[in-house]
């Protein structure tokens, strides 16, 4: 080709691009400039977060070209040509390359970056080790394999050590389920622990308990001492009473020691409540503490020494099983690539991969995990480097390249692996590369765009910002309060291109229950967001509208709310089949076949099943099962029920059969692993109805006119069960571990475990933030927010509801049921702009201009800003 390119038209970048910005159109234009600059397609590897994206970036490429290349579409040419930066470019030369892809389309690898390290897993097989024929397992397989694992290590264990390890495990305290308990800790600790040393769950070592002697003069002076105020007196006596029985566990929770740890770091003296301390007891304080901190931080590296041994155990024995099985999940392969990848030089990488990867583009790099980032880092380092010179002497441009585009803001996959702070050290561990922003939105209409602006830059308003001590790095509090001020002072300010487009945004109370519990509060705010949902898809048949929600607990309950109320509705991800009565009915006489001494069985299906063939029982479906399998039996069972259902558990019926004919392929398939694989896996209903229901997780990279959000009144972070670790950096692995404590006992930790649980505790929060940051910026028109109404008129409850309303400066009473609290734009959205003249709605409660929205926020606190 004989098309010129910009002079810088593929240095090495980093994208920063706010949701709905354009990030896809971004990397096709950059893999279209790589493309025309006579690049070999397999010299380009283009990485997504799903398979529907790479589909969707592969599509746009052809089409394009396509387009581009017809003499009689001058307009495509030159879309293309302002996509791409070449004004030169004709339609010749776009037919000449689609010609060229179509020929080569097997060479040009746009995949996931599970399918990558599936490739590059089967280019080093004897260096990963990996068994012969392996196979990928799923996410239901995976679980069988870890309870198989967990049962191996149980089985190892005598009786007398296994309780000793499970004592370790809980602290002192013995669980009631062992398997729960070693699934939990498998769950939380083992994807961390796979990449550790194998001494780093013993780096929290417990410092030494007193003298014998202080503690004697402790219990003396607290015997001794003469307070005023009885309450005083009767914690002294306790405190005595603890130290001289050495009792010191019963001492963790008190109130006193956390005050003790209080006074010492602010130098103050010491105090229960309001009232003061005899003098002459700041030495057996002290004592006392620091014997109730050993108890503590030594009960904490038991745990950890137990978790340890544990999780070694394990590792061995899931391996031995997936060895003999031949299996291995895509977080294996991720893992043992990295290791490799660690030390790997890029000849033999090369020569592996039968080619050079010259072109890398990464997308959704926010979500990279440091697994990944270890063997892409490496790719990503050649693809920059500048020694690549032409012959003669000319400046370094095109013979390599790499792009990276990404939103920290949208980084909601923590709980999965990924890291978004990797994404801010690319620049830091790559040099030479360019940064920009995206901030302009061709997705959202000029008040959905405004709305967030005014969100997100005031997210200092709520109260929660100035709570804890920022000179206290353990004080959860001000680590969370860090992490809303840093959101926030960083957010940019997003910009609709749709000038024109008409929006609306309302945020209103749901119906209030007296004296009701937490469940009938939700119950009612989801019957109310049903009403508002069924009356916008009345309003607007033609438009899209997407229900987000936080759990999917809640996606099934406003999917039955719905489907009530006569709306068409379609699920996102999936639900197991088990939402439909006909298919727990069929699972029901497939267990009563497999236990026919279990009458519960037999009287669930007797209604039903039975009453339509009286020749089924528990004998005839197992003689079935064993002369035509499962698949046959399940469909013969599913034929007999479908003349009793309607269409909604006809589907599903179908479903059930064609899940029992992919299991039966499974080696020895048996009844109960195909009911409970019916039970635990998400199976999506093929239609894609008006309304769709679904997780925020679900919904990322989608887009709906209207989004209604019904669940906005959890806590913003739960507690956490998950080990915390330290790093040096987030490409390398963890240092140390630890097991997870409350905050209520940091305090107790060094300084350096403290910034480890607090950075841990901010990332939370930064997370709920992207998760409602990803929330309100999926809808293109319309933007409702139904939230229960407060018990109190401050609302400084840490709910994204709270949060949104203090953001927005709202001065309704957000106790009062069924109450607007805030709405802008035009009411009237899906309506026709040139036949409706619709007056719109000023901003209601909103004491600043929208489309120039400022902040309040106030400076990060110095002491937390290095966190």
């Amino acid at each position: 080709m004989t098309t010129e390119a910009p002079h810088n038209a593929l240095l090495p970048t980093l994208v920063r691009a706010s949701a709905g910005t354009g990030k896809t159109y971004q990397l096709t234009a950059r893999l279209l400039r790589v493309l025309l600059q006579d690049s070999a397609p397999e010299t380009i590897l283009a990485t997504t977060f799903t398979r529907k994206a790479a589909g969707e970036i592969l599509n746009r490429v052809l089409e394009v070209l396509a387009k581009a290349g017809e003499d009689d579409d001058p307009e495509a040419l030159q879309a293309l040509r302002e996509q791409v930066g070449i004004s030169t470019l004709q339609h010749q030369t776009c037919r000449q390359l689609l010609h060229r892809l179509v020929r080569n389309i097997h060479r040009l690898r746009i995949c996931t970056l599970d399918s990558l390290f599936t490739q590059l897993a089967r280019s080093f097989p004897f260096e990963l080790r990996l068994p012969p024929a392996w196979r990928l397992t799923d996410e239901i397989e995976e679980v069988w394999i870890q309870e198989k694992a967990i049962q191996r290590v149980v089985s190892t264990l005598n009786p007398s050590e296994m309780t000793t390890m499970l004592t370790m495990l809980g602290k002192g305290e013995i669980k009631r389920s062992i398997q729960r308990e070693l699934m939990q800790v498998v769950d939380t600790a083992y994807g961390i622990h796979r990449r550790c040393p194998p001494d780093a769950w013993n780096k929290m070592v417990a410092p030494r308990r007193p003298e014998q002697a202080d503690q004697t003069r402790a219990v003396g002076d607290f015997r001794s001492a003469s307070p005023k105020q009885e309450t005083v007196l009767a914690k002294l006596q306790l405190l005595a009473d603890a130290t001289e029985t050495g009792d010191f566990k019963s001492l963790v929770d008190e109130t006193l020691i956390r005050n003790i740890a209080k006074a010492r770091r602010t130098h103050t003296e010491v105090k229960f409540g309001r009232s003061k301390l005899p003098d002459g007891l700041d030495d057996a304080l002290d004592t006392v503490y620091a014997a109730v901190r050993t108890e503590l931080i030594g009960l904490l590296s038991a745990q950890n020494e137990a978790t340890g041994t544990i999780l070694t155990a394990y590792d061995f024995h899931v391996n031995a099983i997936k060895q003999v099985g031949r299996v291995l999940s895509f977080e294996d392969v991720a893992v043992r690539l990295s290791k490799l990848f660690s030390a790997i030089d890029y000849d033999t990488l090369v020569n592996r991969m039968d080619g050079a990867i010259d072109h890398l583009l990464l997308d959704e790099f926010q979500d990279t995990s440091p697994a990944q980032w270890q063997v892409l880092r490496p790719l990503a380092v050649r693809a920059c480097d500048r020694d690549a010179v032409a012959k003669d002497g000319a400046e370094w441009q095109s013979s390599r390249s790499f792009f990276c585009v990404g939103d920290t803001k949208q980084a909601i996959y923590g709980w999965r692996g990924g890291v978004a702070e990797i994404f801010d050290a690319v620049t830091d561990q790559i040099d030479g590369i360019a940064e920009s922003e995206q901030n302009m939105s061709f997705r959202s209409s000029p008040d959905i765009m405004d709305f967030v602006n005014v969100v997100f830059s005031n997210l200092a308003r709520h109260p929660m910002v100035r709570e804890g001590d920022p000179k206290d790095p353990a004080d959860k509090s001000a680590h969370e309060a860090a992490a809303i001020h840093r959101f926030a002072q960083r957010f940019p300010q997003h910009e609709a291109n749709k000038k024109t487009l008409k929006g609306f945004v309302q945020i209103r109370t749901s119906s209030k229950v007296e004296k009701g519990d937490k469940d009938a509060n939700d119950a009612a705010c989801f019957q109310d967001a049903a009403d508002l949902i069924s009356e916008i898809a009345a309003d607007a048949p033609d438009k899209t509208v997407g229900v987000l929600t936080r759990t999917n607990a809640a996606v099934a309950e406003l999917i039955t709310l719905l489907e009530s109320r006569d709306v068409e509705v379609s699920q996102e991800g999936g639900n197991p089949l088990t939402d439909s009565a006909a298919v727990v009915t069929v699972l029901s006489a497939l267990m009563m076949a497999e236990h026919p001494g279990d009458g519960r069985w037999r009287f669930h299906v007797e209604p039903t099943l039975l009453a339509a063939d009286r020749s089924l029982d528990a004998d005839s479906i197992r003689r079935r099962v064993e002369q035509r399998g499962i698949a046959e039996t399940v469909q013969s069972l599913c034929e007999t029920l479908a003349p009793l259902c309607g269409p909604r558990d006809t589907l599903r019926l179908k479903q059930l059969t064609h899940l029992a004919i992919g299991y039966e392929n499974n080696p020895q398939p048996r009844l109960r692993d195909f009911v409970r694989l019916v039970q635990e896996k998400r199976v999506e209903r093929p239609q894609r109805a008006q309304v769709r229901v679904m997780t925020v997780h679900q919904a990322k990279g989608l887009e709906f006119d209207a989004v209604v959000l019904p669940q906005l009144d959890g806590p913003l972070t739960r507690s956490s069960g998950n080990c915390v670790s330290d790093a040096k950096s987030l490409s390398q692995p963890a240092q140390a571990i630890t097991r997870y404590i409350g905050q209520d006992h940091w305090h107790f930790l060094d300084k350096k475990w403290q910034f480890a649980f607090g950075n841990q505790g901010a990332s939370a929060m930064t997370e709920a933030l992207c998760l409602l940051y990803v929330a309100t910026t999926r809808a293109k028109q319309a933007l409702y927010l139904v939230i229960q109404p407060s018990k109190k008129k401050e609302f400084h409850l840490k709910t994204a509801a709270s949060l949104i309303y203090h953001a927005v400066g709202c001065e309704e009473d957000p106790t009062q049921p069924n109450e607007v609290m805030h709405e802008s734009g035009t009411p009237i959205w899906f309506g026709d702009a040139d036949k409706e003249r619709v007056k719109e709605v000023p901003a209601k409660t909103v004491k600043i201009q929208f489309r120039h929205a400022t902040s309040e926020t106030t400076d990060v606190p110095e002491d937390l800003s290095e966190l």
